[in-house]
């Protein structure tokens, strides 16, 4: 893939995953166009999230010298697989620029650019200061105070791109797509928008699981837990200033 005087790939990350044989869908080519400084991506299971933001985050890397792009998962190894689906796309390149570092954590390009990855734990995520893409992998298992740590890492000029299935309505990732005055772009893929189910292989799905697991995981619907004695509805209405408190 050459890229020296290619101004439509250097432009359009769609144009630089057609270059590598990727052709986007509908949802995807939205997503990695993008300009949002902030986005939140509710979506199914097996949609293709990971490939495609493993195209955003090297397109971004490439185009966007001596800046870096960090992965955070809930962990460690989650982190590192999506780095490795990131490196496996660069090496499909035909005019790959040179690597100054390549490990199971780490790609160092030669135009100074960094894609690092990194878990999902607060010690562990500190000392960037020139993040021109952030990825939040399974956004809605990464804990509040991380998502508070990397925030002021993100340069002025940087994105957000904050992805997950639903975990229950709690946590971060759930309150901003609750806030919709937050200014939050916001990106929904269930199996219904997604060519990679078919009617059938929903069914398929549908069958082999409980309605809450479905519902969560391939409908992107926050719901209660399994594990809640109370649900969040009946919560919430017991702090309710309009009800009376019972008087003893």
């Amino acid at each position: 893939m050459a890229l020296a005087g290619d101004l439509a790939t250097a432009l359009d990350p769609v144009s630089f995953a057609s270059g590598l044989g990727f052709e986007a869908e509908p949802w995807e080519s939205r997503l990695m166009r993008s300009r949002a400084a902030r986005a939140l991506v509710l979506c199914a299971r097996q949609v293709g999230k990971t490939q495609t933001v493993s195209f955003r985050a090297l397109h971004t890397a490439l185009y966007n010298a001596g800046r870096d792009v960090l992965i955070v998962s809930p962990t460690q190894r989650q982190s590192d697989e999506m780095l490795l689906r990131v490196s496996s796309l660069y090496r499909a390149m035909r005019e790959a620029p040179r690597l100054r570092r390549d490990n199971t954590s780490e790609m160092g390009l030669s135009n100074g650019s960094r894609i690092v990855s990194l878990p999902g734990s607060e010690g562990g995520i500190r000392g960037f200061s020139r993040v021109k893409l952030l990825v939040l992998d399974e956004a809605s298992r990464i804990p509040d105070d991380v998502f508070a740590s990397v925030l002021p890492m993100v340069a002025s000029d940087g994105m957000i791109l904050a992805l997950s299935t639903p975990w229950g309505r709690r946590g971060w990732f759930y309150e901003l797509h609750e806030d919709a005055t937050n200014g939050w772009e916001r990106h929904k893929v269930t199996v219904y928008e997604s060519a990679q189910y078919s009617p059938q292989r929903i069914a398929e799905v549908r069958k082999a699981l409980g309605s809450f697991v479905f519902a969560s995981d391939y409908e992107c619907v926050f719901g209660d837990t399994e594990t809640q004695l109370f649900g969040t509805e009946a919560v919430r209405a017991a702090f309710s200033s309009t009800v009376r408190p019972l008087e003893l």
